[in-house]
């Protein structure tokens, strides 16, 4: 017994001994000091390896056996250190540890392609990464001067698009994904991204994930995803101030000019620049300001970091405005103990009023709004998102739930004050004396003898007949009543009818005359009253749960999300929808080499009571939700050298705007389209990544191929309207029949399916850096790409197309090409930036192709013989000019090629204050990419940095 007592007692300080030494210390940052969350510490004894991970603070503390043992420290997007020692029994050894950033552009770590930490040389898929010094040398008024930069991310009219997935549509839904720090900030009710959200004041990288992410991210990341991610704070607070002054130069055409002296002393603007009356009081040229401040630190275990921006743009643009005052912040607490465990939430207001139109009022007043879109919105939003994170570093385990709660109250607002009737007449030279003989002749029925022209043709069935007596009987009649008329002073006499027609209460058009009411609605129409102000309101509910767990190099990501939305609005009508889906993702790593990503995600959807709108069939069955599933693979062929293939499934629910909206504004309808289906998708890519390094030059070379296809993918078709049945004209019997029910002419949008859509082509860019010597630094960003974006079925429609006979017959787009609407087929962009000590020289240079196709309501490119009644509608309702210079002339001399340019030139005064002054579209170069979207002319930007 007493042997056996004294064999335990030796195994014990034998035990003992083996666990009583320790390494301990703090890793951190080798650059900025900061310490390092989650490094990997590990060491290996018989062949087992054991660790720990470093805590919140950056402490490490692991049990080590006696003698000699080699410390790795390893963490992502950092040069891996090992730590020779030798420990002596009992022995604390303390040991602070600081790590190296990656040197190497393929180190750059990413979440959104997995939502979980990779490098970007593991990848399986494209993506490009911006980080916060190449967005702070762009213009600073939002985020999409940077997006512009980069390689096949276009912005069409503010809306997002990549590798040519989207075109225009009517600034509504998106295919895109937009995440802020992972959730969505695309609006809730229209799927439209207000870029004026985006927190411009501390944004610390952005990710641009290229492809169908449908299976990680949901609907509307059919496309792809574009990831902002906002910087946190560290061990020493920061501050930073930016103000920036914008001046719009100039256009090449003075006849687009619009703006004076009077308009900002009058007050003619919608917004006002807090210093424009004062400090900026010379300028006669439209500007805009803005002033960024942040602020981050740390306080204990608490992370808190603020932001408040305040920019107001009057705009190059008549009615084309924004004003916005956004504040918001982020507190963390990170709870002490051996898992890593914080929690916390962000907080965002957003007050907002903007204004912006898509019909020009003729071709020589490019820049004045037609009185059809004088639309604006004026509006506030509220995000309040909780969040918890878990993860346990000894079982590689980690849980994260993100919630939000979201709420915008928004209304339309007219951006630029009405012409009254009187000032319309008298702009048209009206001659009272003919136009009181007109009316005599329609109260004494004499009005007949201007349709008899008419009467033949149409019974014969000859509507090209009908247009011609029209235009004769028109031409010989209006010119005697306004001689001094344009189109665009017939635009305004037409909008002013329209808005007489509208009811105050409802806004809808029906408030029609009769004999006994005549006397009040002219009394009405000419001295009309504020119509009622109904104000949209948007509550949107979001839940996320994901699970992590690491096996080695395997990763499994799963989770559930869920979303809720609810709709007060006048424009679409009271609506809810439900969206529910779990999510798989499986990655791993074979030999060091091989990556292999496999994801699937099933999703349900409702909208009111159509319980089913998610429906699909599997093996021929039908089910109440939809499936998606993602696949791809890169392979190391040699050092920095990468081979990659995937193919994601991607869909895209449309929004409430796209199936319900109906409103009038200005005389411009959007109508709605309640059959609308989902659309959906797939992306297949190959491509190839290879590192280089050359002396002081190093970077990386990127080429990918890739093929995405779409069914019932929704574009929106933009022509006339029966008010009453919120369906468009497509005949002359669907006027006939309009006028015989008595009601009202519209003209707007509706939303439909195209049936099926290709797009495939190439894209080639390269990043880097060259290192001239210590204090010289060129940084560059060139890119290449080409699509061939094709309707699948566009020989049918033709076909289909060239029998109409009926003048009003509504074509698909302005001509018979392959094509996809409001796209180029090549693209190539280039940014240089080169540093010498305090002083920076920069240039963004872009060559776009023509655009292959537009809308046929705004042009016609197919030869004919006589002009159709199109042809004349056209001409009215987007502006000729006397002598004859219309939409299409402008369209064929402008629709061309084009190259703009854009430098920039910074100073860095001391560590704490820089200045710079950059020159946007510095050839003054007039382009478009669809009509009557006139690009912003020269424009001199200043901005001040202060950092402390």
């Amino acid at each position: 017994m007493k042997n056996l007592i004294f064999c335990l007692c030796i195994l014990c300080l034998m035990s003992f001994k083996g666990l009583a030494q320790k390494v301990e210390g703090y890793v951190y940052d080798a650059k900025t000091n900061e310490p390092l969350v989650g490094v990997n510490v590990i060491y290996q004894v018989k062949g087992e390896t054991k660790g720990v991970a470093s805590d919140v603070n950056g402490f490490y503390e692991v049990s080590v056996p006696a003698g000699g043992i080699e410390l790795t420290f390893s963490f992502v997007g950092y040069t891996s250190q090992m730590l020779p020692l030798v420990v002596n029994p009992r022995e604390v050894v303390k040991k602070d540890v600081y790590l190296k950033m990656e040197a190497h552009l393929l180190e750059d770590v990413v979440i959104s392609a997995g939502r979980f930490e990779q490098k970007v040389s593991d990848l399986t898929v494209s993506m490009d990464v911006l980080k916060a010094d190449a967005i702070l040398r762009q213009d600073p008024s939002d985020i999409t001067a940077t997006l512009k930069t980069i390689p096949g991310v276009d912005i069409n009219d503010k809306q997002p698009s990549i590798r040519g997935g989207s075109g225009w549509t009517y600034g509504v839904g998106a295919r895109s994904l937009i995440l802020v720090d992972g959730l969505s900030v695309l609006t809730p009710g229209s799927g439209e991204i207000n870029w004026n959200t985006i927190p411009m004041e501390n944004i610390a990288q952005v990710e641009v994930l290229k492809g169908a992410s449908s299976v990680l991210y949901g609907s509307s990341a059919l496309n792809g995803v574009i990831h902002i991610r906002t910087a946190r704070p560290g061990l020493v607070p920061k501050t930073r101030v930016n103000a920036y002054l914008g001046i719009y130069g100039d256009p090449a055409n003075s006849d687009y000019q619009w703006w004076d002296k009077g308009f900002w002393k009058e007050g003619k603007y919608q917004v006002e620049p807090f210093l424009r009356k004062n400090v900026f009081s010379g300028i006669r040229n439209p500007i805009y300001e803005g002033i960024d401040f942040s602020h981050a630190r740390r306080i204990g275990n608490f992370d808190v970091s603020g932001g408040i921006n305040i920019f107001s743009d009057e705009g190059y643009r008549q009615g084309d405005f924004n004003r916005r005052v956004r504040v918001g912040g982020n507190i963390t607490y990170h709870q002490p103990g051996k898992n890593m465990i914080n929690y916390g939430a962000s907080i965002h207001f957003l007050s907002n009023k903007y204004g912006d139109f898509f019909i020009w009022r003729s071709p020589n007043q490019a820049y004045r709004p037609s009185p059809f879109t004088n639309m604006g919105r004026e509006g506030n939003q509220f995000q309040l998102a909780p969040f918890y994170n878990f993860t346990n570093p000894d079982r590689n385990i980690s849980h994260k739930v993100r919630g939000r709660f979201f709420y915008r109250a928004d209304n339309i607002i007219q951006t630029i004050e009405q012409p009254t009737l009187p000032d319309i007449l008298s702009n048209m030279g009206t001659n009272v004396n003919e136009l009181a003989g007109f009316i005599s002749e329609v109260q004494n029925g004499d009005w007949t003898k201007y349709l008899k022209p008419l009467i033949g043709p149409a019974l014969t069935g000859n509507w090209q007949g009908v247009v011609d007596g029209l235009v004769e009987e028109a031409g010989k009649l209006l010119p005697g009543i306004f001689p001094n008329a344009t189109t665009a002073d017939y635009c305004d006499l037409i909008a002013w009818g329209m808005n007489a027609l509208k009811d105050p209460e409802t806004g809808k058009m029906n408030n029609i005359p009769n004999e006994e009411n005549l006397i009040p609605w002219l009394n009405n129409a000419l001295n009309p009253v504020e119509p009622k102000v109904y104000t949209d309101k948007f509550y949107n509910y979001y839940l996320d749960y994901q699970f992590n767990k690491r096996w080695g190099n395997a990763q499994l990501t799963a989770g559930l999300t869920y979303e809720r939305m609810q709709t007060t609005s006048h424009t679409t009508g009271d609506h809810d929808s439900d969206n529910a889906a779990v999510f798989v993702q499986f990655d791993d790593k074979f030999f060091d080499r091989l990556n292999i990503s496999l994801g699937v995600r099933g999703e349900y959807y409702r909208v009111d009571d159509h319980k089913r709108e998610a429906e699909t069939k599997i093996f021929g069955y039908k089910v109440p939700f939809q499936p998606v599933f993602r696949g791809g693979l890169s392979y190391k062929l040699a050092d920095y050298s990468f081979i990659r293939a995937s193919f994601g499934q991607g869909y895209r629910y449309p929004s409430l705007t796209e199936k319900y909206a109906r409103k009038d504004i200005g005389g411009v309808g959007v109508y709605p389209s309640p059959d609308v289906k989902a659309e959906k998708g797939f992306n297949a890519e190959l491509g190839f990544k290879q590192g280089y390094k050359f002396g002081g030059l190093q970077g990386v070379i990127d080429i990918a191929g890739f093929y995405t296809e779409y069914k019932n993918m929704i574009e929106f078709r933009f022509g006339l309207f029966d008010n009453g049945e919120n369906a468009m004209l497509n005949s002359m019997n669907d006027v006939l029949k309009m006028i015989m029910a008595q009601n009202s002419l519209g003209i707007g949008a509706q939303f439909y399916n195209v049936s099926k859509a290709r797009i495939y082509g190439t894209e080639i860019s390269t990043t880097g850096v060259y290192a001239f010597h210590s204090n010289a630094l060129l940084t560059y960003n060139l890119g290449y790409v080409f699509i061939q974006p094709e309707d699948a079925d566009y020989k049918e429609k033709n076909a289909r197309e060239a029998n109409y006979t009926d003048p009003l017959q509504m074509k698909e787009k302005s001509n018979t090409s392959r094509y996809l609407k409001y796209r180029q087929k090549h693209t190539v962009k280039a940014s240089f930036d080169f540093e010498w000590k305090r002083l920076s020289l920069g240039t963004n240079l872009q060559w776009k192709s023509k655009t292959l196709a537009v809308d046929y309501i705004m042009l016609d490119e197919r030869v004919k013989e006589n002009r159709e009644l199109m042809d004349y509608v056209r001409g009215i309702l987007f502006g000729t000019e006397r002598d004859g210079y219309n939409m299409a002339d402008y369209w064929r001399e402008h629709n061309k090629n084009y190259f703009i340019m854009d430098v920039r030139a910074g100073v860095k005064v001391t560590q704490k204050v820089q200045f710079q002054f950059l020159v946007n579209n510095l050839l003054n170069k007039e382009y478009s990419v669809r009509p009557m979207a006139v690009a912003a002319p020269r424009t001199f930007v200043m901005k001040m940095g202060l950092s402390f």
